[in-house]
Parts: C-alpha cells; sequence; structure tokens
C-alpha cells in the first residue's frame, strides 16, 4: 500500500500488500539500499539483481486482478514530459501510473508549454517543477544528454522514455522480459539478434543490459552501410559479450536464442517530430522476417519488435508463437507499473 512521507510525497511499500486472497507477492531485492537505482536513465546503472526484482514484480502484476494491482500505489501521481513523439512508452506509461492507482498528469506536446515557447524555459528548471508536483516522472527528449541533466536535478525518480539516439532503458527492459519469459530461463549465456541500425538508442541499452545479464554475446543484422558507435563496441568487448554480423534475416535466426527487431528505418531522434519522409518502396527481402522463415529456420527463436514495425516484421506473422510484437505491446503495462512501484518502493 502506499503512504506519504512528511513532505506529502508517495511512498509504496518494498513489499506489494495483496488481497485477502495472499497470491504471493514479489520479493524483495537483497542488495544493499545504496546500490538500487534511483532513476531508470541508462541501464548501465541496473544490475541483473535490480532487472530481476523488476521482472518478479511485473510477473506478480501481470497474474493479480486489477483491483489488487490498483492498491499497490493508491494516489501515487506520475508527470510525463513528453518533448518527442511516442505512441507506446507514454500511453503504457499513463496506463501504467492508473493501474497501480494513481494518475498521471504533463504533456505530449512540448509547444503547448513554456519550454516549447518565447520563454524557452530550461528543461531542468521544466523538471523541478513538475518534480515538485508529482512522485516520479517520465522523460522522453530529442537531446542526447536530457536524461542525465534532469536526473540530476529532479527531486523524484526519473524514467527515461528515450533520449536523443543514446538509450531507450524501458523499451530494452520490456523486450528483455519478453524474450525472458518466452525462453522459460534466465538470459545468461544467450546469444540474442539485433536487427536493424546499431547507432538506433535502443542498442546501446540492449548492450548495457546484456553485459549485466552475462549474455554470451549478439549476433547483427544491419542496414547496408550501417555504423556501430565506439562506445557500443567498448561496451561490447569490456562485458565479454561476443558480436559479429549476418547478411540476412535467415541466417541471423539460424544463429541466435532469440531476436531483438527495430524500425529498419529510422527517424531522426533529435528532432521531436518527424511530419515528412520519404520511405522506400521496398525492403531488401534479406532483411525481412517472413512468415516462411519464422516457421521454418527460426520457429523456435522468440521474437520482439520495438515498434512502430515496418516491413521488417509484416503483419501475417503476428499470430504465430514465437512472434511477440502485439502482446510484447500489451505487456508494456505490467511492466512500467512494475517499474514505477520499485522506484517509488527504494526512494
Amino acid at each position: 500500500m502506499g503512504r506519504q512521507d512528511g513532505r506529502g510525497r508517495l511512498v509504496v511499500a518494498a513489499m506489494t500488500t495483496v488481497s485477502t486472497a495472499t497470491p504471493t507477492a514479489p520479493a524483495s531485492r537483497t542488495a544493499p539500499y545504496g546500490q538500487r537505482p534511483r532513476h531508470a536513465t541508462t541501464l548501465s546503472d541496473w544490475s541483473e539483481q535490480d532487472l530481476e526484482a523488476l521482472y518478479d514484480r511485473a510477473q506478480w502484476m501481470l497474474t493479480q486482478p486489477r483491483d489488487t494491482v490498483a492498491r499497490t500505489a493508491p494516489g501515487m501521481l506520475l508527470g510525463t514530459l513528453f518533448y518527442q513523439n511516442s505512441t507506446r512508452s507514454r500511453i503504457s506509461f499513463e496506463t501504467a501510473a492508473h493501474r497501480i492507482g494513481g494518475a498521471s498528469v504533463g504533456f505530449s506536446d512540448v509547444t503547448t508549454t513554456r519550454a516549447g515557447d518565447f520563454y524557452a524555459e530550461s528543461l531542468e528548471d521544466t523538471v523541478r517543477v513538475i518534480g515538485g508536483y508529482t512522485d516520479a516522472l517520465v522523460l522522453r527528449h530529442t537531446d542526447d544528454d536530457a536524461a542525465r541533466r534532469a536526473a540530476a536535478v529532479s527531486p523524484v525518480p526519473l524514467i527515461s522514455a528515450g533520449t536523443g539516439d543514446q538509450e531507450h532503458p524501458t523499451q530494452v527492459m520490456l523486450d528483455l522480459w519478453v524474450i525472458r519469459s518466452a525462453l522459460g530461463a534466465g538470459l545468461r549465456g544467450a546469444t540474442l539478434g539485433y536487427v536493424g541500425d546499431p547507432t538506433c538508442r535502443v542498442a546501446r541499452s540492449l548492450v548495457y543490459a546484456l553485459r549485466s545479464f552475462k549474455a554470451a554475446g549478439l549476433v547483427f543484422l544491419t542496414p547496408d552501410g550501417a555504423r556501430f558507435p565506439a562506445d557500443v563496441v567498448a561496451a561490447m568487448e569490456s562485458g565479454g559479450l561476443a558480436w559479429r554480423t549476418v547478411e540476412s534475416a535467415g541466417e541471423l535466426l539460424s544463429s541466435v536464442d532469440a531476436a531483438c527487431i527495430v524500425p529498419f528505418e529510422l527517424s531522426d531522434f533529435h528532432q521531436s517530430a518527424v511530419r515528412s519522409h520519404q520511405r522506400r518502396d521496398r525492403l531488401d527481402e534479406r532483411f525481412v522476417f517472413s512468415r516462411e522463415l519464422l516457421t521454418g529456420v527460426g520457429a523456435g527463436v522468440p521474437v520482439t519488435h520495438t515498434g512502430p514495425r515496418g516491413p521488417e516484421l509484416p503483419g501475417d506473422v503476428d499470430e504465430l508463437a514465437n512472434v511477440h510484437y502485439l502482446d510484447g505491446v500489451a505487456k508494456g503495462v505490467p511492466l512500467r507499473s512494475a517499474l514505477l512501484a520499485e522506484l517509488l518502493a527504494h526512494r
């Protein structure tokens, strides 16, 4: 159950209170308090133990009646600061706040705020102001350093929903939870496929998380001429992650335990919105995860997609047992509900 501290802010118990049916609640972490992440802005801060505790809580929430989950954080208030367009991340966070008994306030269009008009209020001041109203903040921003700057001044836990081209931690938390569940085992020793541009902010978060899980490595299927950021390569090598590239979807599926796909055509993450873009007419077949491949060589390989999907994952594969696009999107709510509860419980 939630309670308020001396400043009137919401505090969530580390162990969620359950209904009279007394289902088993997620186990508390055993790491010292000081080692628990205060924010979720980079997955380089999150250990295997931190992520496993999050997944335990998310799984618990997934299996409970809504009225039980709603007693997790009654009265909590989430502030959403979206300087960049979003569908799944923003709406799932808003839904998550309501599901655990709270509510959300904020903006999805910065031009409606003083940060986006003549005054050009700074990110730091906006975070301090809305953080003073709320119990937690979610930020999506076009600047690479926005999450770091915001966390440095935020009076409440702050979550990055994607900043510039640097990281998207909650998307990777979600994808790996879905994959972990589909594999029926932990991620230690697993080899994952990454499909798409390695400069995408998902790639950096994925490398950090797999390093924490002590995965075996990554196999990349990238657009022709793709560039690997030097810090991503360094993180893989320092973390003991083997990595290589392949030339086709079929070759990737025959080499990995699971695959994470991002849109093969990326927008500029440094823009608040992309209003026009000349999309290619078709995608080379070697990059397409077709029904034939996913029922053949890739039949036992769980596949996720961050969305919004394009021709790399056709709609006719949705009902396949190893394709986790739409059910992965749905699981974004319990995952983000659990993340809010974890951060509030250990403040």
